[in-house]
């Protein structure tokens, strides 16, 4: 089964023109380097902590790791058979995968050893991220897990939704958001001891979301959906591509340099803080399903059939 594949469908050719909230940008793509992954196999998440060392985790248990910079990928032994969406590392050496069926898996040697973790849910996790010993995990059926003593144990959280929740990002230990299916926002000012809906007028399924600090967000979706917010989710702006096609993944490296990826190889680009988007790149015409930038000048993204690529910015 790959309940996230089947959400991230081909709808429409890219062109060299795209139109973001009225406003026609040109767009000159640039080339991407692909990298040598060393699999076939679907790849779902990516996490770098520098330019050199990242991780890519996919279908089949698979684990890949880098320290030269995505020139040569090494697979590790992840212990799983199953899908692996997500991939954080707080720290060069502690890191944990979400996968299906309520996988967790926890390394504290950079990915030399992985270790199960109890969830207590066989819902599928698809989204983790840390700050410091506080860490989310996000999943089907409006699941939400935390742990506040890094990662040694988790606990459910009540969302009162039933929504697929694919994305969750955390400015500090107390302020989050979570986005999912129909549209999905959930808020919280409180660690995920409580959530509260937030309004997006949308159907669409929400894939990522990205704040980069309390009051500035994005998110991103199917069907080309963009939304910005510049007062911490209380109102979010529709800044939807004209020409619509699947955004999977969105980062922002400072307040301005913003980046997401999606479905046909694209790659868009920022940096008036998300106003405006341009083409950058054109990939593989496979879908990017994740992307990660260690810094405002290098990125990288992954995708169907063992796909890495490289992005750098001038």
């Amino acid at each position: 089964m790959r309940p996230r594949v089947t959400l991230f469908r081909a709808i429409a050719l890219l062109t060299v023109f795209w139109s973001i909230s009225g406003t026609v940008l040109s767009a000159d793509p640039v080339p991407l380097t692909e990298l040598k992954s060393g699999t076939t196999t679907a790849l779902y998440g990516v996490c770098f902590i520098s330019p050199s060392v990242g991780w890519a985790v996919g279908g089949s248990g698979t684990i890949l790791s880098t320290t030269n910079g995505g020139s040569t990928w090494k697979a590790q032994k992840s212990g799983s058979d199953g899908i692996l969406f997500k991939v954080a590392f707080p720290t060069p050496k502690a890191g944990w995968v979400v996968g299906a069926n309520g996988t967790i898996l926890k390394t504290t040697d950079g990915g030399m050893t992985w270790k199960p973790q109890k969830s207590g849910t066989n819902a599928q996790l698809y989204d983790v991220m840390f700050l410091d010993r506080h860490g989310w995990i996000v999943g089907s059926d409006g699941t939400i897990i935390s742990s506040e003593d890094g990662g040694e144990s988790w606990q459910d959280q009540q969302t009162a939704t039933h929504a697929i929740l694919y994305g969750v990002q955390f400015v500090d230990a107390k302020t989050g958001w979570a986005v999912g299916s129909v549209g999905t926002v959930l808020a919280t000012k409180d660690g995920g001891r409580t959530w509260t809906a937030q309004e997006t007028n949308t159907p669409s399924t929400l894939f990522d979301v990205f704040f980069s600090d309390s009051l500035n967000g994005w998110i991103v979706g199917n069907g080309g959906i963009l939304l910005q917010t510049l007062d911490g989710g209380a109102k979010w702006e529709d800044r939807s591509m004209a020409k619509p096609v699947d955004l999977t993944s969105v980062v922002f490296t400072d307040f301005k340099s913003g980046w997401v990826v999606g479905d046909r190889g694209t790659v868009l680009r920022t940096t008036d803080g998300g106003f405006n988007w341009r083409l950058y790149a054109r990939g593989p015409q496979n879908t990017f399903y994740a992307a990660a930038f260690p810094n405002a000048k290098t990125g990288f993204a992954v995708g169907d059939n063992g796909m890495i690529v490289k992005i750098v910015a001038p």
